[in-house]
């Protein structure tokens, strides 16, 4: 992955990917560690062009993740977001045989050009994440990296913030398939790369797609959910929307919402886990 960004915030050290939080001898973190060291096996026998016929990458994910398009006599990709309720994205990996120009690599290869960070024009909102180029729908930006915990790891972070009233960067990621439900936890505070700028946003113009190639874990890909113009802010929905947190009656620990969307829910998005 060619990342050539670095972060604003010298309390925070740069990862290209997400990395395994702090070890211990519970069953999740041992699972969790497991995860990351694992290759998946499935891959591709392509030579040339990856085909969904022939390509055990594509077929995996039931169809071709990515189009193509032709930008200053240069073939890049964008998100097929006609597909985009499909529920695994598989990218070829290390062990598949089809080149590094293969149109089923975009995530690995790392964050779009051209994005900054600056403060926010809306006051008390901080840092965020701004694009000096147009992108076109379905453009990958970046991933959401930052340490991978266990749930229980999460939970107390969580814990720890609101007691020390500190900011919760905190991503899970839940993932359904066959009726089986997985979580991943993504913390960017420590560690963490351009993605953690990214600010929330009732109506956002990103989303967050789970991509996976050669660990079972997925990556956190944000990919522009609709055209954007330079010196645009890029967002994405963090989660859960406030109304439900409401109805939990958790109110107490829900935190304004500065998006100014028309459609704003007034609160942050909070989920509640234990």
């Amino acid at each position: 992955m060619i990342d050539n960004y670095s972060h604003y915030v010298n309390t925070v050290l740069y990862t290209e990917a997400s990395i395994p939080g702090p070890m211990d001898n519970t069953k999740e973190c041992l699972e969790l560690f497991n995860n990351f060291n694992s290759q998946i096996m499935l891959h591709c026998s392509c030579k040339t062009v990856c085909r969904f016929h022939t390509c055990a990458c594509l077929q995996k994910s039931g169809g071709f993740n990515y189009i193509s398009y032709e930008e200053s006599g240069k073939i890049k990709y964008l998100l097929n977001i006609g597909i985009e309720e499909l529920p695994l994205y598989m990218e070829c990996n290390d062990m598949c045989t089809c080149g590094a120009q293969c149109g089923n690599r975009l995530v690995q290869k790392g964050p779009v050009d051209g994005l900054y960070v600056k403060p926010c024009k809306i006051m008390n909102k901080g840092l965020g994440l701004y694009t000096s180029s147009f992108l076109l729908k379905g453009t990958f930006v970046c991933e959401y990296a930052g340490e991978l915990l266990t749930k229980s790891q999460a939970i107390a972070r969580y814990k720890n913030n609101l007691l020390n009233g500190m900011s919760n960067y905190i991503f899970c990621l839940n993932e359904y398939s066959n009726g089986n439900a997985l979580q991943t936890f993504v913390d960017p505070s420590h560690f963490g790369n351009i993605g953690r700028y990214i600010n929330h946003s009732c109506n956002p113009n990103c989303q967050v797609i789970p991509v996976r190639w050669n660990s079972p874990i997925p990556k956190l890909a944000i990919f522009v959910s609709l055209d954007v113009a330079p010196g645009t802010e890029l967002t994405f929905n963090y989660g859960a929307h406030s109304n439900h947190s409401k109805k939990l009656g958790l109110t107490t620990k829900l935190v304004k919402c500065l998006c100014n969307s028309p459609n704003c829910d007034g609160y942050m998005p909070y989920d509640y886990y234990n």
